[in-house]
């Protein structure tokens, strides 16, 4: 079998820091996406849409009127509730996440995608870099998170830094 690995960089470390932008990976306790007609109601306590400004351990993002995805939730739930009427898939390993933060980080947010803060959203779903991602602010109005599928995340950092 012949070797292709030197076709293609090895993965490079999502870590990124200069003086006026850092990117960091992050690890979440879990990811959960719910489906289901009136999802938004049953977790209207924890969900956050943009450009709101995460400041819990557990919360809810909202990304259509059917759908969220559940982060940091106790136990990973997997299934369908008929009691709520709603299926829950754990997508932890679907999803890489990058805190991105300093002076710069909402220009090169903005250099990939249309943003504007002073334009509410109820979904935290964007079009950044060529990709579908969710990205919310989280602690401070002046860092982001971004959640991006796996696959795609390195091409995605790459035009974020550069």
């Amino acid at each position: 079998m012949r070797d292709d690995s030197a076709r293609w960089n090895a993965p490079s470390s999502l870590d990124y820091a200069s003086d006026d932008l850092s990117v960091i990976e992050v690890t979440l306790p879990s990811q959960i996406w719910v489906s289901g007609t009136d999802v938004l109601q049953i977790y209207k306590d924890k969900l956050v849409s943009w450009p709101d400004i995460v400041a819990a351990q557990n919360y809810a993002l909202a990304l259509r009127r059917d759908r969220l995805l559940l982060v940091g939730a106790a136990q990973p739930l997997s299934g369908f509730n008929i009691q709520q009427g709603h299926a829950t898939s754990d997508v932890s390993d679907a999803y890489k996440v990058i805190d991105i933060s300093g002076k710069r980080a909402f220009d090169r947010l903005r250099h990939g995608a249309e943003l504007n803060l002073d334009k509410p959203s109820a979904s935290v779903m964007r079009r950044a870099f060529g990709v579908d991602v969710l990205l919310y602010r989280v602690g401070t109005d002046a860092r982001f998170r971004l959640h991006v599928p796996r696959a795609l995340m390195q091409s995605v950092f790459q035009q974020l830094i550069s």
